[in-house]
């Protein structure tokens, strides 16, 4: 079982990084911040003491994290492009 745990917090970490590489290109700041956390929370379960279900729970909240960050990345970013286009069509 901490293998897998494992390798589930490496899969969480990356993407983790990668939301903050794309929001660091983008210069949106929330979407960021949420992935910031979500990596520290993984390297809290991983590097800290935590047993099982401690470690469990602290995974799946990081990866909420990331959900959330992606999709307020993507909001903004659909903003963003709407807010374009109907500049550029006045």
């Amino acid at each position: 079982m901490t293998a897998e745990l494992t390798a589930a917090s490496l899969v969480v970490a990356l993407a983790d990084l990668a939301l903050i590489a794309a929001c660091w290109k983008s210069r949106t700041v929330l979407g960021g911040v949420l992935g910031a956390s979500g990596v520290a929370l993984v390297v809290l379960s991983v590097a800290g003491d935590a047993s099982g279900p401690a470690r469990e729970s602290s995974i799946a909240i990081a990866a909420l994290t990331l959900v959330i960050g992606s999709v307020l990345y993507a909001l903004g970013q659909a903003l963003e492009r709407l807010l374009d286009n109907q500049h550029d069509a006045q």
